[in-house]
This record gives structure tokens, C-alpha cells and sequence, in this order.
């Protein structure tokens, strides 16, 4: 099955949310497992850090030993790997590590739900093909409300630039770094994007969370597991989803990302236990009913 096939690349699109979801309660369990108070930075980017090099690792391996391809950079490529790699992987979990010690994992999701509307805006302003219609803009607007409402009240207080400010700058710089890949990676094998940029992002997140980190972390062989499974969430879904923004439109399969936050919040509450607040609920509403608008086909009269 190829993913040139639409009905196999939704399918693929909706496994990667899936795995994508499943990385909030995962973060928030692994910081009880391991008795990780929240003012303990370092420990949180020492786990996300070895979380991506495991990634890096499981990548490599998978394309260079099992499928026996060839993983080369060219010299040309190297600045583009490196920026992608400070983006999406270093600067983008600090914010999201950091963020997720302040916010429950529902919460979080809600604001997550906020990326499928910013991938439409920063395709606009960054891929010449793509321009504003009446409906991305109604669904822009319609969406700001969402994300408004669900911070207004709902759970710890409302907003917080260390805790939902940090979720919402992670999902920025994710939406940018995913047109960016779309923009200027077309031409570099999605692998090569997969293991440099877990490979050379983990490293500043390791280093800098075995100088900061302040907490003897208990052993929890399944804490363990956990950050193994991380390490699949995150070697599957990215490789997955860079082949598939490769062969499909942006704009049009960024709505699937919708379902992170649909996905997440049901997966919050299962495994943490938590509540769906009304205002959280509406908020979500407002930002699938956007990603919706997004994807009414118009149809051309003959």
C-alpha cells in the first residue's frame, strides 16, 4: 500500500495522531514515575532529550540495517537539518516539557487543537501557492474564540505564560517548522530529516538537563518503558507524517491534526483521571468546527 493512495494516507494520517495523542499522558505518568517535582527543569528536558536521541537511534537503525538504504547528508543540507532540528525538536520541547508541568494534559490537548489553524496561516504567508480564502479566515477567527474560551476559566486557573503560554508557544514553532520541512525539505529523504534532527535536537536537551536536573529520580522499570515508547511515538509518527506532507497538500492534511487534541483530551482523562470542563469542551468545539470549515470542498458552477 503507497501513500500516493488517499484512503491509505488518512489512515496513516489518523495512526500518527493517535501516537501523537498518546505522548501527553504518557509525559505527565513519566513524571510520577520517576517523582519529578515541577520545578525540576532539568529533569524534564533530560526525558525529553533521551526520548528523541532513542528515536534518533530507532530511525537509523530501522533504515540503514532493516531496509538497508543508504543515510548520507549532503553537505548542502546540513543548514537546513540543523535549523529544522533546533526548531522542532529542542526549542519545541522545552516549551512543550516545560508547559505540560503547569497545565493538565486536557488542557493541553484543547490548545493543541490551535496547530491545524496556524499551519493554515503560516502556509499563506510562507508558501507562495497558498492564499487567504473567506473560509480559512472565518475558521482562523472561529478558532481564536475556541482557544479564548478555553482559557478563560476551565482548570488551574486559567492562563499562564509557564504553563498554557508554553504549550501554545510549542505548537507555534511546531506548525513553522512543519511548513518549513514542507517548503525548503521537499528534495531531502524524510529518514535523513527523521535521524539528524532527533540525533542533533536531543543533544542540547541532554545536556542541559544533566546540568539543571536537581531530582534523584526513582527506578520505575516501567518509567523506563515508557521513555522506549516514546521513543517509537516519536520515530513513527514524524518519519510517517513527513512522507506524507511530502505527497499531500498542507493545508488539506494539517486538518487531520485536529484529532491530537480529540484523541489527547480522551486519553487525558482516561489514564490521568481528569475532567472535561465546560469550558474546555466549547473551546474544542470551536477550533473542530473551524478545522472543519477548512475542508467544505467548493464546488466551481460549469
Amino acid at each position: 500500500m503507497s501513500l500516493k493512495n488517499k484512503p491509505v494516507a488518512i489512515a496513516a494520517a489518523l495512526f500518527c495522531m493517535i501516537l501523537w495523542a498518546s505522548a501527553v499522558p504518557m509525559i505527565k505518568t513519566q513524571y510520577a514515575l520517576f517523582h519529578i517535582p515541577p520545578n525540576d527543569i532539568g529533569s524534564r528536558f533530560l526525558l525529553a532529550g533521551l526520548r528523541f536521541f532513542i528515536s534518533g537511534i530507532m530511525v537509523l537503525i530501522y533504515f540503514k540495517w532493516i531496509r538497508h538504504q543508504t543515510v548520507t547528508v549532503d553537505n548542502g543540507q546540513w543548514g537546513f537539518l540543523l535549523k529544522i532540528a533546533l526548531i522542532q525538536i529542542t526549542a519545541q520541547y522545552m516549551l512543550y516539557y516545560l508547559g505540560l508541568a503547569y497545565t493538565q494534559g486536557v488542557k493541553a490537548a484543547v490548545i493543541q487543537s490551535f496547530n491545524a489553524l496556524l499551519i493554515v496561516i503560516m502556509s499563506v504567508v510562507m508558501i507562495s501557492a497558498e492564499h487567504f480564502t473567506t473560509k480559512k479566515v472565518a475558521a482562523i477567527a472561529l478558532g481564536t474564540v475556541g482557544l479564548i474560551i478555553a482559557n478563560a476559566g476551565g482548570l488551574q486557573g486559567g492562563f499562564t505564560l509557564r504553563g498554557e503560554g508554553a504549550i501554545l508557544s510549542s505548537t507555534i514553532l511546531n506548525a513553522y517548522s512543519l511548513i518549513l520541512v514542507k517548503r525548503d525539505g521537499v528534495h531531502i529523504p524524510s529518514p535523513i530529516i527523521s535521524i539528524v534532527q532527533f540525533l542533533v535536537g536531543s543533544l542540547p536537551l541532554i545536556v542541559l538537563g544533566l546540568l539543571l536536573k536537581d531530582t534523584h529520580w526513582q527506578h520505575s522499570t516501567i518509567g523506563i518503558i515508557s521513555i522506549f515508547y516514546g521513543g517509537f511515538v516519536s520515530a513513527t509518527a514524524f518519519t510517517l507524517w513527513y512522507n506524507i506532507l511530502k505527497i499531500h497538500s498542507s493545508s488539506e492534511f494539517g486538518f487531520y491534526k485536529i484529532f491530537v487534541p480529540i484523541f489527547g483530551s480522551m486519553l487525558s482523562m482516561l489514564v490521568l483521571g481528569e475532567v472535561l470542563s465546560a469550558s474546555l469542551f466549547i473551546g474544542l468545539c470551536c477550533c473542530v468546527v473551524a478545522t472543519g470549515i477548512l475542508n467544505i470542498r467548493t464546488h466551481k458552477r460549469m
